[in-house]
């Protein structure tokens, strides 16, 4: 039985999928670099992971000789600012969490952003309330595809993997969950790269097709 549902947050509660790329480029013009000059075989890998991971390939390709983690921050400082200014949540992900509230579930995030954006955006939305537990990519030592995010989720919420149910848009991200041992609904987002979602129990084109039987049917 599902008693708790467990949010990724890019792509699958927030739209900002679009807005990586706008902060990507405008990080990058400094060093006279958009996002594109990196692979696109590359590229795509960067979904579902965290930013700092993303950065020690960057670095590498485009041979940017700053310290990683004054690169990092500075990138950081872009994605805050650009957050701040034109995020807006995901159709149906306020709808979805007011269903999962009124039933009586718990809900949980489990991001592989930093804990500055995540509580950027709780704000941002006035989310706090709803929300039980809130884990970053700050809070874990491998990020996602590695189980750990969401199996340190289901601790802090006091629960076997098996109780809850994930939701997730990057097969990273589907990955993690069914390795922690949560089921998984995958979400297609149409802004993210192709994704392999078929360790996924379901896969939905929208949060706006999610309900509570097929929660019960999980």
């Amino acid at each position: 039985m599902i008693k708790a549902v467990i949010y990724d947050m890019d792509g699958l509660f927030a739209d900002s999928e679009g807005l990586h790329t706008v902060a990507w480029d405008e990080f990058l013009e400094r060093f006279g670099h958009k996002i594109t000059d990196i692979p696109d075989e590359i590229r795509r890998g960067f979904t579902g992971i965290r930013i700092i991971d993303g950065m020690v390939q960057i670095k590498e390709i485009l041979n940017l000789g700053d310290n990683l983690e004054d690169l990092y921050k500075e990138r950081e400082r872009v994605w805050i600012k650009i957050v701040r200014e034109k995020l807006q949540p995901m159709p149906g992900a306020m709808e979805s969490l007011e269903l999962f509230r009124k039933n009586g579930l718990k809900t949980a995030i489990t991001s592989s952003g930093s804990k500055e954006y995540i509580q950027t955006v709780l704000d941002k939305f006035y989310l706090r309330k709803y929300f039980d537990v809130v884990v970053t990519g700050d809070d874990v030592k491998k990020g996602k595809p590695d189980p750990e995010p969401y199996m340190v989720t289901c601790q802090k919420l006091g629960l076997k993997p098996e109780e809850c149910l994930v939701l997730e848009d990057a097969e990273r991200g589907v990955a993690s969950a069914k390795n922690a041992g949560c089921k998984c609904v995958a979400i297609q987002n149409p802004r993210t790269p192709s994704q392999d979602f078929s360790q996924a129990d379901l896969v939905l084109d929208s949060l706006e097709d999610i309900n509570m039987q097929i929660l019960k049917s999980l």
